[in-house]
């Protein structure tokens, strides 16, 4: 599809322990400006897992009942966790064809999914949003040291 606008809409999910998921919603918007169809979901510690379930299932649900056929990206921070758990229950339970699970998320993922949602086809989607969490992982004691040195001529 490069290059044309998707006709069905892609929502994404953030679904983290504590305020993660509102924090990184937060950082797209000041990066981005506004960003519909985009929800987090947040797990605290008086929470059950129960709650984070449906919490979950909503936030899912709202996304695909807004537009027939609508896609759901759901973004979590763990792997192993408990809302990785419960994501990818949720989309068994719910949809999985239209609902895709990515453990690890960060903000270069959230920010490139946006970026891409009306462009690629959900699976490319899926694929440019894990890549661009693995290219944004970078050990830059090397950089910081050399900028050290520099500075100190």
């Amino acid at each position: 599809m490069g290059g044309s606008v998707r006709d069905t809409p892609v929502n994404i999910v953030i679904v983290a322990h504590g305020d993660m998921g509102v924090e990184l919603v937060r950082s797209l918007h000041m990066i981005m400006g506004a960003a519909p169809g985009v929800y987090a979901v947040s797990l605290s510690p008086e929470e059950s897992i129960e709650d984070l379930e449906r919490a979950v299932k909503s936030a899912i649900t709202k996304g695909l009942a807004a537009y027939d056929g609508a896609y759901t990206l759901v973004l979590v921070d763990m792997f192993g966790g408990s809302c990785a758990n419960v994501a990818a229950k949720a989309a068994a339970d719910l949809d999985s064809e239209r609902i895709m699970v990515v453990a690890g998320v960060n903000l270069p993922m959230v920010v490139d999914a946006v970026i891409n949602r009306d462009i690629l086809d959900f699976p490319d989607l899926v694929r440019k949003v894990v890549e661009a969490g693995n290219r944004s992982i970078i050990d830059m004691s090397d950089l910081v040291r050399g900028i050290t040195r520099k500075n100190k001529r």
